[in-house]
């Protein structure tokens, strides 16, 4: 009994002390891979962009069982999306980043949202929409959501969705965060953002607004229009901009100062525990963020050096201290700092290590101590003073984080609110606006939240004490050091700039050269500004400026061709690029001949190319736009046989597309036999890529076919199935008109009238709005 005992403890050790083992590797693993993802990070702070890359690919080579891989994953993804705008290669980063192995959730709704923005960029809306709408199914609590429903809106506005762009649009800001609540302070200066949640708010009409009071302690009060975002909720946006100033009572503006407190009002007509016109307030206080800069002599741009033997310039923006209406001051403190000797920093590491503070070489690089290589060897304090002139629109260098800058009030998320009404008449608006120029004009006052001052520097090795004057030598270091007492977070903020000490003159840098010598750069370069042409082209090709268009893709053509010469020279990625940027321009252009002998061209001398599919499908699309139908089925058929694609739903969705064609053009004995098989190819699209974009309108259009067929029973069932659970299908207004016949077919009514004014309402802009506009007043006429 006992021996058995024994052998089962030993096993348990051994068991054990493998797991443990298997941690402790796992923890080394993560350690090291995350220093090396921080030496990638150094290397991009260095600007040396290539080697940062090289460094966080070797993350995921080396430690492909490490949570760290992710980060490198997420960090190589910004870079090619960004920079590069290579959104196919940034996508497989993401995708990986995604993966439900990573434990971070909040990363992998990031990861989510950034494979969908890299299809959207790619104008791939299909599969766009369905992975941004995974994000709001899935990250429901993530503030990604918010950003999500942006590009879902921005996708329907490029096919021209219109109604479904502003459904999608409405709902940015209203997706809320487990972090996110009620802010007590805001941002002097930013925009106030009001959010009101009331169930009373879902009976409002259309174009119904709720009115809020805005009331600043130090005397100004202003109306906000608050607007519904959406039909039958209960939530109403609105916002009003901010600003130091004395107050003007209805310039819709509120003029606040330092240390002021903004009351908000509404007035609840109807509460729940049966009480009329309660008055509900909420009090948000005002605060400034502090930026601290040491400047040029127009304090326009912040400096990276003084000259010895002048003066520095100072300024820092603080709202806080903009308390009256005279120009205020603040205090702030101007130091040199030198860098030590050697034998001062081993001094230093040796009492360090006497006193036992120094880890054994095997810690991490984080845990060590970070010795100071320069020591302060003068200081003097100075006084700012308030000008009369308003502060810039950017924060500098050393302001908060933009994420801790929100503005909202009576808000759980930083909502985007409608623009705040003008007044009504034109007229005396233009007069008001010009009584309010000519008051600011004649306005005496100091309401910037700019404080300037200087101080002079002259040259010496050893201080001198008590005197307004910093001593300084060649390669010392100036600090501006101001406390921000009062500000967004908690605490308060110890704010610290810097410059270095040189001799000289700043002034009086010109550009002696301007052209690239390096031909790989240059043609890089080009291709860019080839790209950015074609981009603005489309812009205006989707406003309907068609001419516009014109002129930038003849432009973008220009600019490619150009270059093509030396491209060729190059070979390689260069002209792969080349290849790609004229095959889109030709395609943008509407030139499907140099499209397709383009496209082809890329094919031919880059089969291995990553842009194969994309540039076999829009071939392929070029060909059906031509009625070269048998030859576009023949395409997309072949992207259908490459190995890995995300394009392969797109292609099946088109060869179905193509046989409809082809049925529409054909006798009716030909045409029964080809939408036949159209419905076969599109159920292809439902069973054979279910992660396809093109899911909801394949099954659209096999609705269809059961309409056509009169099999009303099973069109509805479908119908239904698309409306649920594919908000983003293309054809929803078809389907909704096609619905209410099935619904009319079917002898109920009532219910067809209700879809036929549901597809009025969603889309007014649909082809069939008008008829089923028709048949909804006659339905009426009929007493249904």
């Amino acid at each position: 009994m006992m021996r058995r005992f024994l052998a089962l403890l030993a096993s348990f050790i051994v068991i054990t002390s493998g797991a443990w083992a298997q941690e402790r590797g796992s923890l080394m693993e993560d350690r090291a891979a995350r220093k090396l993802l921080e030496a990638g990070d150094t290397r991009i702070e260095a600007d040396e962009t290539e080697k940062a890359l090289e460094i966080w690919r070797s993350v995921i080579e080396r430690y492909p069982r490490s949570k760290v891989r992710y980060d490198a994953h997420m960090r190589l993804g910004d870079y090619l999306l960004e920079k590069k705008r290579a959104f196919d290669e940034a996508r497989g980063h993401f995708e990986a980043a995604s993966a439900e192995t990573n434990v971070d959730e909040e990363q992998r709704a990031e990861a989510t949202l950034k494979t969908g923005i890299c299809f959207y960029e790619g104008r791939f809306y299909g599969q766009c929409f369905k992975i941004l709408r995974s994000v709001i199914e899935d990250f429901s609590t993530s503030a990604h959501v918010n950003e999500a429903y942006y590009y879902i809106g921005l996708g329907h506005f490029k096919l021209g969705h219109y109604s479904r762009a502003i459904e999608a649009l409405e709902k940015v800001g209203t997706a809320l965060s487990e972090e996110d609540k009620q802010i007590e302070k805001v941002e002097a200066g930013q925009r106030l953002f009001v959010k009101i949640d009331d169930q009373d708010l879902a009976i409002l009409e259309p174009g119904e607004t709720v009115t809020v009071v805005c009331r600043a302690k130090s005397g100004d009060e202003e109306q906000v229009i608050c607007h519904p975002i959406g039909r039958q909720v209960r939530v109403v946006l609105g916002s009003i901009p901010t600003a130091l100033g004395r107050p003007i009572p209805g310039n819709h503006q509120l003029e606040i100062k330092g240390g002021d407190e903004v009351e908000v009002i509404y007035v609840d007509s109807h509460t729940a525990d049966r009480k009329f016109d309660q008055a509900r307030l909420f009090t948000v206080k005002v605060v400034g963020s502090a930026i601290v800069q040491i400047t040029d002599g127009s304090f326009a741009d912040s400096l990276a050096g003084v000259v010895i033997g002048k003066q520095a310039n100072l300024q820092i923006f603080d709202a806080d201290k903009d308390v009256s209406d005279n120009p205020d001051k603040l205090d702030a403190v101007a130091e040199v700092w030198r860098e030590k000797s050697t034998e001062e920093l081993d001094a230093e590491l040796a009492e360090l290590a006497a006193n036992g503070g120094l880890p054994d070489g095997n810690a991490p690089e984080s845990d060590k101590p970070k010795i100071e290589r320069y020591k302060k060897i003068d200081q003097t304090r100075v006084q700012l003073t308030e000008i009369k002139q308003d502060p810039p629109p950017a924060a500098e260098e050393n302001a908060s984080d933009p994420t801790d800058t929100q503005d909202e009030v009576i808000a759980e998320a930083p909502p985007v609110s409608p623009p705040d009404p003008a007044p009504e008449d034109p007229a005396s608006a233009g007069e008001f606006a010009a009584e309010v120029q000519e008051s600011a004009a004649e306005d005496p006052t100091f309401h910037s939240g700019a404080f300037r001052g200087t101080v002079v520097i002259e040259a010496a090795e050893q201080p001198k004490r008590n005197d307004a004057i910093l001593q300084a030598q060649p390669g010392d270091l100036v600090r501006l050091r101001y406390k921000d007492d009062v500000n967004l977070t908690r605490t308060a903020r110890d704010l610290v700039t810097q410059a270095t000490c040189i001799e000289g003159n700043l002034g009086n840098v010109r550009v002696t050269k301007t052209s690239i010598d390096d031909s790989e750069l240059r043609t890089r370069t080009q291709l860019r500004t080839a790209e950015a042409l074609t981009n603005i082209g489309n812009h205006y090709q989707e406003f309907g400026l068609q001419d516009k268009a014109d002129l930038k893709y003849e432009e973008a053509l220009q600019v490619a061709e150009e270059i093509l010469e030396e491209a060729r020279n190059l070979g390689g990625s260069i002209l792969e690029q080349a290849y790609v940027q004229l095959w889109r321009t030709y395609f943008a252009m509407g030139d499907f001949r140099l499209a397709v002998a383009m496209s082809q061209r890329l094919m031919r001398e880059f089969p291995e190319s990553s842009f194969v599919d994309e540039a076999m499908l829009q071939q392929a699309n070029a060909f059906r736009g031509q009625g070269r139908l048998s030859e576009a089925i023949n395409l997309f058929s072949s992207v259908l046989r490459l190995n890995e694609s995300p394009l392969k739903g797109e292609a099946q969705f088109g060869i179905a597309e193509t046989y409809e064609d082809m049925a529409a053009d054909a006798s009716a004995q030909q045409a029964t036999q080809l939408y036949e098989r159209a419905f076969v190819e599109y159920q292809k699209v439902y069973e054979q890529f279910p992660e396809s974009g093109r899911v909801g309108d394949a099954v659209a259009k096999m609705a269809n076919f059961y309409y056509q067929k009169e099999d009303y029973a099973r069109a509805i069932d479908v119908f239904e199935n698309v409306l649920a659970d594919y908000p983003d299908a293309n054809f929803l207004d078809i389907i909704m008109f096609n619905y209410g016949r099935c619904l009319y077919r079917l002898s109920q009514r009532k219910e067809a009238r209700t879809m036929f004014d549901q597809l009025i309402n969603d889309f007014p802009e649909s082809d069939v709005a008008s008829e089923a506009k028709r048949i909804s007043d006659a339905l009426v006429k009929a007493g249904y």
